[in-house]
């Protein structure tokens, strides 16, 4: 787009980006700049055409109705809603850890997809699965998404404080593909970026707040909205019916 050129302004998207910059506050020195032309040849379009004076006026009333809104809703005073929201943990095992868990919600549910709901040690499919550590709790292991497979109770129960693979091959049912899989899955937990599973925020608490009315905020509205009424001075009118007389007015010199 060529800067400077009115025709170019007047067509859709470019009136639309006027408007943004009025409703965002900008003056018309600062539209003119991001226009790439002078102050006075902003003014000159403005004159000249229509479409750029209704344009920059109405983004410029939306921000005028917002302020306005905003200072009569301080001078009232409102109530709000503070929210905490924190992030889905683990919190069944959160006294056996010492509220040492970061495990969330979100996490689980990769880690129960990647092992398709079964046992990872057994390939048993239940209902009533386990968080198993690969790494055991007694040698520093955490309950975390690279540290935590799903496993039957039977499993878990048989495990015990064992290092899962030293456990794990002594099992009449242990499977190299399973044991890879295991592998597979803490490599891919590893790679996966925090962000991916930080997971969901639920709201834990919610406190109604109130911002008292602010008599400097009324002030300042009645003054713009009743200026006769709230004005600092008023100004005093003298009333003079009769001629003043000023005796002695024989004895003034010229």
């Amino acid at each position: 787009m060529a800067k400077g050129k009115y025709q170019e302004w007047l067509k859709g998207d470019n009136l639309i980006l006027l408007e943004a910059w009025a409703r965002n506050g900008l003056t018309d020195e600062q539209i003119a700049h991001n226009m790439g032309i002078s102050y006075s040849t902003l003014k000159d379009w403005k004159i000249k055409h229509s479409a750029i004076l209704a344009t920059l006026k109405k983004g410029k009333e939306v921000v005028d109705y917002e302020v306005e809104n905003a200072l009569l809703k301080r001078a009232l005073g409102y109530k709000y809603e503070e929210i905490t929201r924190e992030r889905i943990i683990d919190t069944g095992q959160k006294k056996r850890h010492n509220n040492d868990v970061e495990l969330t919600q979100y996490e689980w549910n990769i880690c129960l997809a990647y092992f398709e709901k079964s046992c990872a040690y057994c390939g048993v499919s239940t209902s009533d699965i386990t968080k198993d550590h690969l790494d055991p709790l007694n040698n520093g292991g955490k309950l975390t998404f690279t540290n935590t497979v799903p496993a039957c109770k039977s499993c878990n129960s048989s495990k015990k404080d064992n290092q899962w693979l030293f456990w794990y091959q002594k099992q009449k049912f242990y499977d190299k593909y399973r044991a890879k899989k295991i592998m597979d899955y803490i490599n891919f937990a590893l790679q996966m970026p925090k962000s991916k599973y930080v997971g969901e925020l639920v709201v834990t608490k919610v406190v109604e707040k109130e911002v008292l009315p602010d008599t400097t905020a009324q002030i300042f509205w009645l003054k713009n909205r009743k200026p006769n009424d709230w004005r600092d001075k008023k100004d005093a009118t003298v009333s003079i019916d009769k001629p003043i007389i000023i005796s002695g007015a024989d004895h003034l010199e010229d």
